[in-house]
């Protein structure tokens, strides 16, 4: 009989150099995070090794725990399994820490990459400075929540674009079954008629607002299916969170 109370062990990644043929060693900003999981000799903790592919996951136990590291006995390794699908989400950056809740839940959710966009009605206009700063903090969140999520790979956070460059002609092909999430329900279809049986999607996300009525035009001539996340107005924010849950689960369940 299993053990019903007995939680998924916290998982970390480490670089290549943190594992031997035995042991695994935790320092630096990852002991950090170890040691706010309160882990204690005897207790089972998981490692993905970042070498660029979720090849496996290492199951360790805790043998000592000190402010210097963490040593680790390897115990088994685990198979990671790969996604059946994949979701890339295009979301305007949002004023505040509203975009970190967009990175953290998406990549919770189950999201495979993300792509910071800058629309006609882009609140924070960021220099390059800025920019660069709030995309290392973004993949810094990244990190954590595919951590805090068990996810055997980070979610690529990729350079902020332009919509408008997104859609130029010439521009890189959109992965997928590209959508546009739009509140007017009489120009949209469901995501399930939209996506069918496809099992990799692009979707846009707009700001506060939303897009305005040139971006839609380009988007529509570009191919983007303008599809409903529901019969409400959501923020920004939930919008992106709404529609990683409904894509990933048609993707999931829906299209069999």
């Amino acid at each position: 009989m299993s053990d019903l109370s007995r939680n998924t062990p916290p998982q970390f990644f480490v670089e290549p150099g943190a594992v031997t043929a035995s042991r695994v060693y935790l320092t630096g900003d990852t002991l950090k995070h170890a040691m706010s999981q309160r882990l204690k000799p005897g207790e089972l903790f998981r490692v993905v090794v970042e070498t660029g592919e979720p090849a496996e996951i290492i199951e360790a136990e805790v043998l000592e725990v000190s402010r210097q590291r963490l040593v680790g006995k390897i115990c088994s390794t685990l198979e990671a399994g790969q996604l059946s699908y994949a979701l890339h989400l295009y979301p305007a950056i949002l004023k505040g820490d509203k975009f970190d809740l967009v990175v953290r839940g998406a990549i919770e959710l189950g999201v495979t990459s993300i792509t910071p966009m800058v629309t006609a009605r882009t609140v924070p206009r960021l220099d390059e400075k800025k920019l660069a700063a709030r995309t290392a903090r973004w993949q810094k969140l990244a990190r954590a929540a595919a951590e805090q999520s068990s996810r055997p790979f980070i979610p690529e956070i990729k350079e902020a674009v332009r919509f408008t460059d997104l859609l130029a002609a010439g521009s890189t092909d959109l992965p997928g079954v590209p959508l546009l999430a739009m509140e007017k329900r009489e120009i949209t279809k469901s995501v399930a008629q939209a996506v069918g049986q496809a099992k990799e999607v692009s979707i846009f996300i707009g700001p506060e607002g939303g897009f305005d009525a040139g971006e839609i035009e380009s988007a529509f001539e570009r191919g983007l299916q303008a599809v409903t996340l529901g019969p409400y107005i959501l923020k920004a924010e939930t919008a992106s969170l709404a529609a990683c849950a409904i894509v990933i689960d048609h993707m999931l369940h829906g299209s069999g």
